[in-house]
């Protein structure tokens, strides 16, 4: 019953439709509201299968502010990278939100008109405001986490003449890519499901960064929303950022049986040759694709041809010598 309640109340944000976007501002309203990401896949979770799963009741923005209880990102921030972190809701469906759940905290992104500035460049601002301190130590502790890492996951990928050898491939059994996960993530005990954020988290040096609240929806948000989209054929390998390319590419050997030295590995376009360098120093970072171009053997026909001749004339020279024939007469 609370279910379908909820699902008619907000249809086009369980369906994922009609969805607004910051980079595109909608010319019909003048300010929009922000919620969790997690908040929404876990509601959704919820009306997919009640009987299931536990029904959501708290919004939760505070895991969206920092101990200040300023906004942990940016307008531009909040268009590009940490888009996959929120979700943006039309000022109707806020309405709606308020009535069916507790809202601790009320985020907006207003679009207001200075006087003295032109119709096309409009001023975006946030209530709460950022805090700037809180976001610069977030960004010091995602970059340290991404080059100090142990034990992470990182896919490599072959590719024959710059052409992807694998294709997308479909989501595993009949049902939606995203049932599919939500299942793996519910078989996992809780505390294992980002390990490696957990072991980052522990060095109390960056105590803006590591709030509780804040540290809780990263484990459980961003894990999953970044979470990456398997490839048919594609390897994954446990590496750390303190190994060397030469020991990834001892790895990938075992994987893909390529010698290291027939092995052209690039990342985002950027080839990786320093078999001295550790991945951390070479930007290799958990959940990375390494693409892997292995060198074909080159065959020289010249000198197989010379082979071949040697050893024809070698076979000539052993055989006996010619018999003279004998005739038989009738």
């Amino acid at each position: 019953m609370m279910a379908g309640e909820q699902k008619a109340s907000l249809p086009n944000l369980f369906q994922d439709k009609s969805r607004p976007c910051l980079s595109s501002w909608p010319e019909e309203v003048d300010e929009l509201y922000v919620v969790s990401r997690f908040f929404v896949e876990e509601w959704r979770k919820f009306v997919r299968r009640p009987t299931r799963c536990s029904p959501v009741s708290s919004v939760g923005n505070r895991d969206l502010l920092c101990p200040h209880g300023g906004l942990m990102f940016t307008f531009a921030s909040m268009t590009k990278e940490d888009s996959k972190l929120i979700a943006l809701i039309w000022p109707s469906e806020w309405e709606a939100i308020q009535k069916l759940f507790v809202v601790d905290h009320t985020i907006r992104v207003l679009r207001r008109q200075p006087e003295e500035a032109s119709p096309d460049s409009p001023l975006y601002v946030t209530e709460p405001e950022l805090c700037s301190d809180c976001r610069e130590g977030l960004l010091c502790q995602q970059q340290r986490d991404l080059r100090e890492y142990a034990q992470a996951t990182i896919y490599v990928r072959k590719v024959v003449d710059n052409t992807k050898v694998m294709k997308d491939s479909a989501p595993e059994l009949n049902v939606s890519s995203s049932e599919v996960e939500e299942e793996r993530e519910e078989a996992r005990p809780e505390g294992e499901q980002d390990p490696d954020f957990n072991q980052a988290n522990s060095n109390p040096k960056r105590r803006k960064v590591s709030h509780p609240n804040y540290g809780s929806y990263q484990k459980q948000g961003i894990r999953r929303s970044t979470r990456h989209r398997k490839v048919r054929g594609e390897k994954a390998l446990l590496v750390s950022a303190n190994q060397t390319l030469k020991d990834l590419k001892i790895q990938i050997m075992h994987a893909f049986s390529v010698a290291p030295f027939d092995q052209n590995l690039s990342i985002e376009g950027t080839t990786l040759t320093e078999d001295s360098a550790t991945l951390g120093s070479l930007g290799v970072t958990p959940e990375s694709v390494v693409f892997l171009k292995a060198d074909e053997p080159v065959v020289d026909y010249a000198a197989i041809d010379d082979v071949m001749q040697g050893n024809q004339n070698h076979t000539q020279s052993q055989l006996p010598p010619h018999s003279p024939q004998l005739l038989w007469g009738g």
